[in-house]
């Protein structure tokens, strides 16, 4: 049989055609699949590239053909917009700077760029572009931190974990970093926007080890998981103390030294 062809910017045809369409439903979107390997096609082969640990050069050889069709966990509903919506952060990781902003940054612009955001606000706004609720029980008033993703939402087992929940270091309780979850298993595969670099995928065991000696919580929002996306109702003394809370915190970059898996590494601005 004739093995697939090796495609790169500049390739039109068929293969092409495959190739986005394989990569749409990987969640990379490249928009409609018109068989031209163009800039848009380029940047999501990269970003699937990397993502799966291979050399993130935008050709696409037999090792990214055999990875595009990998059977792929099964994400529906909000999870997969949330999930959507981190890999577009990653594609456009060169648009998206590291910068401790608050009101968050971009909640009202979707996908406008230049953005400036930390690393509890990049998993907000991925949340609130996809019509989740607010993971900072805050709705969107612009203010939250990680503080607040640990406060509201609810621990979970690391087995129990699903694409779009998060995962988040903390030290006696104050909140350090939080990446989400785009691939569960025994290493999950992580979008972490942790430091200028970001937004880049991880294994949870590196930046875990960049963590070092902190707690980590796995936390998910069970309205994502609901027939109808709607936070329950809470007393309004917790959410007016969640408000005192947040007023004004923001979260530092804690991965500038993050040393990442082979083929993986971080988009350079």
């Amino acid at each position: 049989m004739k093995g697939d062809p090796v495609l790169q910017e500049g390739s039109r045809g068929d293969a092409v055609v495959e190739l986005q369409q394989l990569l749409n439903k990987a969640g990379f979107s490249v928009g409609s699949a018109d068989g031209i390997f163009g800039a848009k096609t380029k940047s999501a082969v990269v970003a699937f590239q990397r993502s799966h640990q291979l050399v993130a050069d935008g050709i696409v050889g037999a090792r990214t053909w055999a990875a595009l069709r990998e059977p792929v966990v099964v994400v529906s509903g909000l999870r997969a917009k949330i999930v959507s919506e981190a890999n577009w952060g990653i594609t456009n990781a060169a648009g998206i700077h590291y910068q401790q902003v608050r009101p968050i940054d971009g909640l009202n612009a979707r996908h406008q760029l230049p953005l400036n955001i930390d690393c509890s606000g990049f998993v907000t706004l991925c949340y609130k572009w996809a019509g989740a609720p607010d993971p900072n029980g805050l709705g969107y008033n612009g203010q939250g931190y990680t503080g607040t993703l640990l406060s509201y939402l609810t621990p979970v087992s690391s087995s129990q974990i699903k694409p779009g929940d998060l995962v988040l270091w903390h030290r006696n309780g104050a909140g350090e970093h939080v990446s989400m979850v785009l691939e569960p298993g025994s290493d999950p595969l992580l979008v972490s926007h942790g430091a200028e670099s970001g937004p880049y995928t991880v294994r949870y065991s590196a930046s875990n080890r960049s963590h070092s000696g902190a707690s980590v919580a796995w936390l998910k929002l069970p309205a994502v998981d609901a027939a109808r996306a709607r936070p329950m109702p809470e007393a309004p003394q917790a959410l007016q103390a969640r408000e005192k809370q947040a007023m004004g915190k923001t979260d530092p970059a804690t991965e500038e030294a993050l040393t990442l898996e082979p083929g993986s590494g971080p988009v350079r601005h």
